[in-house]
């Protein structure tokens, strides 16, 4: 459809752009420790943060998976998504706040520095940071692998698959390498507005081409022809009722919480804590507007485009553009295939920096550094730092070269593999009585269950990482009961963790009580000056 030049310059010009912004920030901040380069020292303000953590979090699938997600499994798939999403602010609430405090505290780096700080366990160290690192590498090559299936599409085939891969690889290695933490921030915002921005016009674009701008006629045409896209199941089964509390746990747990890069940036990265409570209540807002967009492609597309094969769902966006677009509107059809292709990069590249940030810190932090114990200069460790973030790049672009049928599988596996993780987060904050022993036996029993979930008992398109998450459970209680706790570390930690949290309110108390006596004194001043001049005048 479109010619390979015309996307090539489209994407060298946003390529270029990002690069640029790297080198910005790298001149900017010459001497960073390892720390700010890797987590911005939690410096970033709400605006950044909920654009950085929107834009990480949404990956590929908001142009792939998510329209071939709601095309087969119907509005009950929406349902599950807005569930979750009203789950975040309190789980939120009561976990990533708590660590961004003990964080303020200590200045952790990964998510494995928490746990540690906790159970003071080198063994469950290592087993946290494999943990991560499987969840990230299924990340990274999904984004290299949409990507480039979006410049293959585009242009008929004419882009090399394996071509786009590397090159777009190889440029965020590059701009993650040069500016760290704090470039990557900003990409994010920048790239969330676009994809978000993009998405919206193919939702609009594809309502006027195929019902005159109509969403009551798109919704008639589905209930006179795919009923069942309004009913559980969904339209092919594929919305169980089992993964009514399977999907939205794992997307409200294993997605917005556990993942290595959003861990980091909901626990170490916001500057204060009304920078926190922003990102709680904003981020589910956003969240609702892209996945109502994303939902609304899926709708125009089952009505447009009712025979899809469960493969070819995931590519719904280009096959309307093509099939009913281009009939249409054909002036239209190029400039929204380049808006699929820039897009889709655009919302996979903000995703694939942070894992690749977050990965390469796991690598350099908790196991090169803290279990092998290399005494490095922070002119060496920012070596490593780097050259870790290429070593993660490339296995990211192999992996990617040998793609499964369904992009949506491979991330969701990634979600549920960190699921198992939460329990131990939580008894780690509310239980003085959990021990470490528990803490590595809960991993490793809750990912194993996760992995016999996909790979034996094939369980893993319903319940997700829900039955790992449970094992891990029962083992933290069972465990930490026959076994005793380091009392030494619970005072360490959970004194270090009420200190936090009384200077915090203090100081928001003494903030409040502040802005209370100054409206007090005003109000007095504004009542007290025509109460004087009415004195003053009955005198006279």
């Amino acid at each position: 459809m479109l010619k390979t030049s015309t996307i090539w310059i489209a994407f060298g010009i946003y390529l270029a752009f990002l690069l640029g912004i790297a080198l910005w920030e790298n001149h900017r901040e010459k001497k960073k420790s390892a720390r700010g380069f890797l987590t911005a020292g939690g410096s970033i303000a709400w605006p950044v943060l909920v654009m950085t953590y929107l834009a990480s979090l949404m990956s590929t699938w908001v142009f792939f998976a998510g329209p071939g997600g709601y095309y087969r499994g119907g509005f009950a798939y929406w349902l599950s998504e807005m569930s979750y999403i009203a789950l975040f602010p309190v789980i939120a609430h009561f976990t990533m706040n708590k660590v961004w405090m003990m964080n303020r505290a200590h200045g952790y780096t990964t998510p494995a520095d928490f746990y540690d700080d906790r159970f003071r366990s080198p063994v469950l160290r290592v087993l946290l940071a494999l943990v991560f690192l499987v969840s990230s590498f299924p990340y990274i090559a999904s984004v290299l692998i949409s990507i480039g299936q979006a410049a293959s599409i585009a242009t008929g085939g004419a882009m090399n698959y394996q071509a786009v891969i590397a090159i777009v690889g190889t440029v965020i290695v590059l701009y993650v390498m040069l500016g760290g933490m704090k470039s990557v921030a900003l990409t994010d915002t920048l790239q969330g507005l676009l994809f978000i921005s993009l998405l919206w016009v193919i939702v609009i674009a594809c309502l006027v081409a195929g019902f005159g701008g109509s969403l009551p006629r798109a919704v008639d045409s589905i209930w006179e022809n795919t009923r069942e896209w309004f009913s559980y199941p969904g339209p092919d089964g594929w919305v169980p009722y089992s993964s009514r509390l399977g999907y939205p746990l794992s997307c409200a747990i294993g997605w917005t919480i556990m993942l290595p890069h959003v861990f980091v940036r909901s626990g170490f990265s916001g500057k204060d804590m009304h920078t926190q409570r922003k990102l709680m209540v904003i981020t589910p807002i956003m969240q609702s507007i892209v996945w109502t967009g994303v939902m609304l492609i899926g709708l125009v597309g089952i009505a447009l485009l009712p025979d899809l094969s469960t493969g070819e769902t995931e590519l719904i966006i280009p096959y309307m553009v093509q099939n009913v677009i281009e009939k249409t509107y054909p002036a239209l059809a190029p400039v929204l295939m380049i808006g699929f292709f820039v897009g889709a990069s655009a919302v996979g590249i903000s995703t694939a920096d942070s894992f690749l940030l977050v990965s390469s810190s796991i690598v350099s932090e908790d196991i090169l550094h803290k279990t092998f114990k290399l005494n490095l200069t922070e002119k060496q460790n920012m070596f490593v730092v780097r050259g870790t973030i290429a070593v993660i790049g490339a296995i990211g672009v192999l992996l990617a070269l040998n793609p499964p049928d369904l992009i949506f599988t491979l991330i969701m596996f990634a979600i549920a593999i960190v699921m198992p993780l939460f329990p131990i987060l939580v008894f780690a904050l509310y239980w003085k009585r959990a021990t470490k022993e528990a803490a590595i036996l809960s991993t490793i029993v809750g990912t194993v269950l996760v992995l016999m979930t996909y790979f034996v008992w094939d369980l893993g398109g319903s319940w997700y990482g829900a039955i790992g998450m449970l094992g891990s459970t029962v083992t933290m209680i069972v465990v930490s009961l026959l076994t005793h706790p380091d009392e030494q570390a619970n005072a360490a930690f959970f004194g270090a963790l009420h200190q936090a949290e009384r200077e915090l309110f203090d100081v928001q108390d003494d903030g409040t009580n502040q802005k209370k006596s100054l409206k007090k004194e005003q109000h007095r001043e504004q009542v007290s000056q025509p109460v004087s001049v009415l004195h003053a005048e009955s005198e006279s």
